[in-house]
């Protein structure tokens, strides 16, 4: 019997990269799953999004391992598709116990004063007002039933200034100073909210931003990946998908009962240089 029997997560970006982890970790431990994602192309970034397909594929591979599973298509940025998605998981469901924050992108990798204002918002409404809409309409059905998890996904760029990397990293900041914030206003309600910060993970967004710097230097994506983590990772070696949703299945279980506000990086050690 997994940590999550009976358990019922949302899990936003769902559709590759962490997003997809997360929601075959949850399910691995007995979470039914409902598998939420944009499936579209944005302006930005310039490397593509989860499709429809994959969010498919995701829903059956939970489905394969005897959990129920759903696909919800939904633009994070718009109130009335995340409240209708919300819904929709309390009507297939019944309730809601884990919420997993992880949609986002990486919209441009430049510096501030070349960033179109379009990609800056586009990054801040997506990370962090994704974010903000999905615990407005999640945490009055967690508050009812006195009982909950959120679990919001920040990183390594929130926590330090990274040259390029301005609009990624003050969303994700954001995102930290929030779950403070709301962990504080739901915890007489029995809900923990918390973070993880994942590292230099090699998913499709990481593929697309560190893709063109590798072929620039006349190096594959696998050979650059490496060298960054001999470089910036204390222990020496990458960090993989199922490294961060260890900690998201953690956080999500009751095992994290007295942890509160709290942010988890899974990065290997990373230093700042």
């Amino acid at each position: 019997m997994g940590r999550l029997e009976g358990k019922v997560a949302i899990v936003t970006g769902a559709a590759h990269g962490l997003g997809a982890s997360h929601a075959l970790a949850l399910a691995r431990e007995g979470s039914d799953v409902a598998a939420v994602d944009i499936c579209r192309d944005l302006p930005y970034p310039k490397y593509p999004l989860g499709t429809g397909e994959e969010l498919s594929s995701v829903v059956k591979q939970i489905q394969a391992l005897g959990r129920r599973a759903i696909a919800i298509r939904c633009d994070v940025r718009k109130s009335d598709q995340v409240e209708k998605m919300v819904k929709r998981v309390v009507d297939e469901f019944g309730k809601i116990d884990i919420l997993v924050n992880n949609a986002g992108i990486q919209a441009i990798y430049a510096p501030v004063w070349e960033c179109p204002e379009e990609a800056w918002d586009l990054t801040i409404d997506i990370h962090l007002k994704g974010t903000f809409l999905c615990c407005k309409y999640v945490l009055p059905h967690m508050i009812k039933q006195n009982s909950g998890k959120v679990i919001n996904v920040t990183s390594i760029a929130g926590r330090e200034g990274q040259a390029s990397n301005a609009p990624y990293g003050a969303a994700k900041a954001g995102i930290v100073n929030f779950t403070h914030a709301i962990a504080k206003e739901v915890a007489p309600h029995n809900i923990n909210v918390n973070c993880v910060g994942p590292g230099l993970v090699l998913t499709p967004m990481v593929r697309g931003v560190l893709g063109p710097i590798a072929e620039g230097m006349g190096v594959s994506i696998e050979q650059f990946y490496a060298t960054a983590c001999g470089m910036y990772h204390v222990l020496g070696r990458e960090v993989l998908p199922q490294d961060v949703s260890n900690a998201v299945v953690f956080l999500a279980s009751e095992e994290a009962r007295n942890i509160n506000g709290l942010v988890i990086y899974v990065d290997g050690g990373h230093i700042t240089i």
